[in-house]
């Protein structure tokens, strides 16, 4: 619900005395668009400082950086083991929609995981998941990711992503698997959202609006003040490295710009509703 209206519902509820009818919703609609005008100045103020944080940082694509510090398949980040990495990186991103969707009046998000141990294949209801499994399977509403494809990612030893075999990115950092798991995540809004039922002869469209959504998720974390140029370098140049140029497959997810152009918009707008440009809404 927005800010305006819960003012309006407020004071309606209380009353104001002393006022003719039309006093009052005067009064009320004045109220009610000073509270817009400071939530949208709010709003324009962290998307300037956005766009400012960016424009420093893209002259650096498609070179890489890593954040430290360095992680090893079943070894220690920091305090924290590889999957128990991403169960935290998880619950962040959970947490962010989770009260994104709340406040919209949008039931609360709900998805399962498995985090494939080294040298595991488990027989999922999409695929076998195995060392380099990173999807969300909307056939059993669960998303895998494989330990050592994370902790590969994260050291910047991944090989054989498109984008970067093209000269495009390169998938490094703890940012960087925090981007493929907001974009799996993603996926599963979709799901919920029945986003998937929209007819469309190529996944390109939803795994672009897949970044854009995780985009968002990331400027929610800049604007809690947690992050550093080198994590938006890493989302970015892995947007880079994972994208394709096989137009002509169903299964083209996005060529390395348009991936990293994707992920931009959600990450410049902070709203999710910027992202019905690729999938719209029914």
């Amino acid at each position: 619900m927005r800010a305006a209206t819960i003012l309006v519902l407020v004071l309606l509820a209380t009353g104001v005395a002393g006022c003719g009818d039309g006093e009052v919703r005067d009064s009320l609609r004045e109220r009610a668009q000073r509270v817009e005008k400071r939530l949208k100045a709010e709003r324009d103020k962290l998307r300037a400082r956005v766009d400012e944080f960016i424009s420093r940082i893209e002259q650096a694509i498609p070179e890489a950086t890593r954040t430290s510090p360095r992680v090893q398949s079943r070894g220690r980040t920091g305090s924290q083991s590889i999957d128990a990495f991403l169960t935290s990186v998880l619950k962040d991103i959970d947490g962010y929609w989770t009260k994104t969707l709340k406040a919209n009046d949008l039931p609360e998000p709900r998805v399962s995981y498995f985090w494939v141990p080294p040298g595991g294949i488990v027989n999922t209801a999409c695929a076998p998941a195995g060392a380099d499994a990173a999807f969300y399977c909307p056939s059993d509403d669960t998303i895998y990711v494989s330990q050592q494809f994370a902790a590969d990612l994260y050291r910047g030893v991944l090989r054989g992503l498109p984008g970067e075999r093209a000269g495009y990115g390169r998938a490094a950092g703890d940012f960087g698997v925090a981007y493929v798991l907001a974009h799996e995540y993603a996926h599963n809004l979709q799901q919920e959202f029945g986003v998937f039922s929209r007819p469309s002869a190529s996944a390109e469209p939803f795994e672009l609006q897949a970044d854009c959504l995780a985009g968002s998720w990331g400027n929610s974390v800049y604007a809690q003040g947690h992050l550093q140029q080198s994590d938006i370098e890493e989302a970015i140049n892995t947007a880079l490295a994972v994208g394709d140029f096989d137009v002509s497959n169903a299964q083209h997810h996005g060529t390395p710009q348009q991936r990293r152009d994707a992920w931009l918009l959600g990450f410049r707008n902070g709203s999710p509703s910027a992202c019905d440009r690729y999938v719209p809404a029914a």
